[in-house]
């Protein structure tokens, strides 16, 4: 009955802008090709490359009201993205089949994967002050070395501009759960500023389920004579987080067994400064530094009537890792038809595991790469690299890629493609951690190649696009089962391959009503096990609808569905965690314009899994239920 009040509202919707729809007769709509950084490391227009991009603009933040950058992310295609339950649990990112280690995420060109996991840790990304987020779907190890298999996001901060203003925003919602924003940003002569902070809190639907995050986010920046400039970014976050789920057997029942001590503290700061240069025509350079830093402490305390599996009972743990790295850009153009990049970077990585695990490690890596691209005609553009990485711990590798994109203007067509090899590094963990480790790991290594075509229609209305990608992998780590704690033990174990299809679809039915859909087909193997990858959906589908349905009215509804995953349970066996539908709707009411000081005030609402859908995107963590967050905005 749900279902069918949701499909009605959405119809009636459509149905109301029906005759602004047959009447329009205003010429093409004027899109906008975004620019983007991440697939070049310099701002190029999204039709140039040969890559398959996605660019969430940081007004989708306010127009959707996404209370994690996590939720952003869901609607991207050839993305999968994996909460273990409620709000602050730790949440994953893979593309196309690729899982969470082999792709790279970065925050202003800086890298915020753990050395000790190999994974990104979304909740602890604050969604605040974002400019947007580019995500590039493939292999990116020739500008972004290791860990870059699947593709890379790469989240850019906002930059002050204009005249100072100013935002306040409060959300209530179940679950007692409270969100609360503020920012400021601006320029003023040749300096511009930009301050964001963020405060969730979420009692979550177990005993132990509940978590708090608070963030602050900062952007400072300079302009120079001879086009150059300053900028310096940080971003703090701390989430503390109760983890309710109690390991008892492998898999995990579907209902879980509640831990009630059991906590998670994360404190993370990642700071960057950047230097750039563009004194003449021919060449401009770029001097990049920053810094990863996370503490992480967990606490799980024994259990009344539950026997003690390790040695160390209470397992007290705190994990602190560090990164500092170093990025050297040159770029030299020959008019408008040709750029080469040269690069040189350097890492070092650290880490200290304390108390129940004690270790030490340390690495340094040496990276100097080369990209050229052509531009023939405005119309044909070629793109080629070379990376060569020495790591102190794991040795050298070599990786290659090369693109190109095609334009048809008169069919308003775009035909692209490119192929690349990668490699992902073995962990801390993989090599360092007692028990679980091997020294004599082999790095992963792989070579995916996609290609494409972009199709606009009616006037540049509709908007499609069709991909096809495959990606292969050798020397896969994954994990084995032992019989001696942890249980797990990371291995070479083969060839694993993922290949499919993406198709991506914007139609602007009105100039007010919007419709997205995408859908990925993944068809993912361990070869060497001949097994589905952990986790990963055969289908996902995507749509948002949205409608300005009055100058001061914005609705919008967005559903995500996704079919049975893979989970395996060790011995050559496994089972299926079920697939979902999840529906989630919102809108923005103006109820203020232009009041004295005040700019804007806006009544804010964003309801997800409208219809109460039981499921788990990791088996043994049931996701939330019908959650709703209400709030007001503020602009000033």
């Amino acid at each position: 009955m749900g279902r069918r009040i949701v499909i009605a509202v959405s119809l009636s919707w459509v149905l109301a802008a029906w005759p602004a729809w047959a009447q329009d007769t205003k010429p093409e709509t004027k899109i906008v090709d975004p620019v983007v950084v991440t697939a070049t490391k310099i701002e190029t227009p999204a039709g140039q490359l040969g890559a398959a991009v996605t660019v969430i603009d940081g007004e989708d933040f306010q127009t959707y009201h996404y209370p994690t950058v996590d939720e952003a992310l869901r609607q991207v295609p050839g993305v999968e993205i994996r909460r273990s339950g409620s709000f602050g649990k730790t949440t994953s990112i893979s593309i196309r089949g690729a899982n969470p280690s082999q792709v790279q995420v970065l925050v202003d060109g800086i890298r915020v994967k753990s050395p000790t996991l190999g994974q990104a840790e979304l909740s602890d990304i604050s969604p605040e002050l974002i400019e947007r987020v580019e995500i590039i779907r493939g292999p990116q190890s020739t500008l972004y070395g290791a860990d870059a298999i699947g593709g890379v996001v790469n989240i850019i901060t906002k930059k002050g501009k204009g005249p100072f203003s100013a935002r306040v925003e409060q959300e209530v919602g179940n679950y007692n759960t409270y969100v609360s924003r503020a920012s400021v940003s601006g320029a003023t002569g040749p300096f511009d500023y930009a301050l964001g902070v963020f405060h969730l809190e979420s009692g979550g639907q177990f005993e132990n389920d509940d978590s708090r995050q608070t963030a602050v986010n900062l952007r400072l920046g300079l302009t120079l004579p001879y086009d150059s400039g300053v900028t310096f970014t940080l971003r703090w976050n701390e989430t503390n987080t109760g983890l309710p789920v109690k390991f008892v057997t492998v898999p995990l029942p579907i209902q879980p067994i509640i831990d009630k001590n059991n906590e998670n503290l994360s404190d993370t700061l990642v700071t960057g400064l950047e230097l750039r240069t563009h004194p003449v025509s021919w060449w401009e350079s770029v001097l990049r530094g920053g810094r990863y830093f996370n503490i992480n402490k967990f606490v799980d305390l024994p259990d009344p009537g539950f026997p003690c599996a390790f040695a160390v009972c209470e397992f007290p743990q705190r994990l602190a890792v560090e990164r500092y790295e170093l990025e050297w850009l040159n770029h030299f153009h020959v008019q408008k038809w040709s750029t080469s990049t040269f690069g040189l970077e350097y890492r070092r990585e650290t880490a200290r595991s304390e108390k129940a695990t004690i270790f030490t490690a340390a690495s340094d890596t040496y990276s100097g790469f080369f990209q050229q691209t052509f531009r023939f005609f405005d119309r044909l553009y070629m793109t080629g690299g070379v990376r060569v990485e020495e790591n102190s711990v794991f040795g050298r590798n070599t990786t290659e890629r090369g693109s190109l994109s095609y334009l048809i203007k008169e069919w308003g067509t775009r035909i692209r493609g490119g192929a690349g090899s990668g490699f992902r590094a073995p962990t801390f963990n993989d090599l360092f951690f007692p028990g679980f480790s091997d020294l004599t790991l082999k790095p992963e290594t792989s070579f995916s190649y996609d290609f494409g075509v972009d199709q606009s229609l009616w006037r540049n209305r509709i908007r499609l696009g069709l991909t096809y990608f495959q990606n292969d992998v050798r020397n896969l780590i994954t994990f084995v089962f032992i019989n001696t704690p942890p249980f797990v033990k990371g291995a070479n174990v083969g060839h694993a391959r993922s290949a499919g299809i993406e198709f991506t679809s914007d139609v602007d039915l009105t100039d007010t009503l919007t419709l997205s859909v995408n859908y990925t087909y993944t068809d993912s193997e361990n070869l060497a096990t001949n097994q589905l990858l952990a986790r990963e959906p055969r289908h996902r589908w995507n749509g948002t609808l949205s409608w300005q349905a009055l100058p001061r009215l914005t609705l919008f509804t967005q559903v995500h569905a996704v079919t049975e995953q893979f989970e395996p349970t060790g011995g050559g066996s496994g089972l299926y965690n079920s697939g979902h539908t999840r529906i989630d709707v919102g809108g923005t009411y103006r109820l203020l314009n232009r009041y004295a000081f005040l700019q804007a005030l806006d009544l804010t609402a964003r309801v997800q899994n409208l219809l109460n859908e039981g499921y788990a995107e990791v088996r043994g963590f049931p996701a939330l239920g019908i959650q709703g967050l209400v709030g007001l905005r503020a602009s000033f």
